[in-house]
């Protein structure tokens, strides 16, 4: 992929729940390698990452059900933010929802999280003000 994104393998997935771990901003809730790698086995080109020599500094998750599509855990090392990558994995992760003729995406952001709402603003995105999100635990 261009722009130093690649797929993301299931080999990558105890790097990017490392990563995620560290990044303050992002809630995983119950992720954890064996329902990440259920994921990127449902949606082998809509989970990607950029790395360099020192690992991942930016990952994202998207799922496509067959009639919307999510974004998940959009993050960029703090060290590399605002510079692009950010925009290039958004932008990536559109281009392949697109491919699946996906007409809307949505994507859920802490309600602490300002920056991240400010960047979505910037790329276009509405926030909702009609809808509340509701959760279901399943395990309990």
């Amino acid at each position: 992929m261009d722009s130093g994104i690649a797929l993301a393998k299931k080999s990558d997935i105890p790097l990017m729940l490392e990563f995620w771990r560290n990044t303050p901003e992002i809630e995983l809730g119950g992720d954890d390698e064996e329902s990440l790698a259920v994921f990127i086995q449902r949606n082998p080109s809509t989970c990607l990452i950029i790395r360099n020599e020192d690992g991942i500094i930016g990952a994202v998750l998207g799922g496509f059900d067959g009639r919307r599509a999510f974004v998940y855990h959009l993050a960029v090392h703090s060290d590399f933010r605002g510079q692009g990558y950010g925009k290039k994995l958004l932008d990536k992760l559109i281009t392949q929802f697109k491919a699946f003729k996906t007409e809307k995406v949505h994507l859920f952001v802490l309600n602490n999280n300002h920056a991240a709402m400010t960047f979505y603003v910037k790329q276009g995105w509405v926030k909702r003000q009609d809808i509340a999100v509701f959760s279901y635990n399943s395990k309990k």
